[in-house]
């Protein structure tokens, strides 16, 4: 599936939402390539039918892969829908990008992840 960047604007801000669904058990990365400082305002997961899976969400550092840092694991044991809100800002340099992974889900279970971010 392609990837769907969808940006949301108003006067003083700038959200945008990129998201993919994967096929049938097929292990899914979402990637936002920053560009733009940015503030992650929250991660979710919906799959096709219960499982036992994680969505990671790494900051993929600007610096290179030595600094790539796990922010965030999203269990669900077992669940159909997840999602992480960070507890305090999250800011992400302009060289740097965040991506979200998901297992595949087996059978014929899919998986779809959003990242919504604001460019800050």
């Amino acid at each position: 599936m392609a990837l769907a960047i969808k940006p949301f604007s108003t006067a003083k801000t700038k959200v945008e939402r990129h998201s993919d669904l994967s096929a049938a058990n097929t292990a899914l990365t979402v990637t936002v390539v920053s560009g733009s400082v940015r503030k992650i305002l929250f991660v979710t997961v919906k799959w096709s039918a219960s499982v036992t899976k994680n969505v990671v969400i790494t900051l993929k550092s600007g610096l290179g892969s030595a600094y790539d840092t796990i922010l965030q694991t999203i269990a669900l044991a077992p669940g159909t829908d997840g999602v992480w809100l960070p507890d305090s800002d999250v800011i992400v340099a302009d060289d740097d990008s965040i991506e979200a992974v998901s297992d595949a889900g087996g059978g014929a279970i899919t998986a779809a992840v959003t990242i919504y971010t604001e460019v800050v």
